[in-house]
């Protein structure tokens, strides 16, 4: 594996591993718990550009870019 390739998948791993501290307020959000907090904007921000990273990467994978 060329280190280009191990970086992105260090990168990547990293990024999902880093949610777990979320974890909590994740499960509440997929339950539909909406409150409507800035906290939940920012969450919800993020998951977003974590699903979209994730994308990025299949996309490359695949050569679908």
């Amino acid at each position: 594996m060329d280190p280009e390739k191990a970086q992105t998948i260090a990168a990547r791993d990293q990024l999902w591993a880093s949610l777990r501290l979320l974890r909590a307020e994740i499960d509440q959000l997929a339950q539909g718990e909406f409150g409507g907090s800035e906290r939940e904007q920012q969450i919800i921000t993020l998951l977003a550009r974590v699903v979209s990273a994730e994308l990025g990467f299949r996309a490359e994978e695949t050569g679908s870019a």
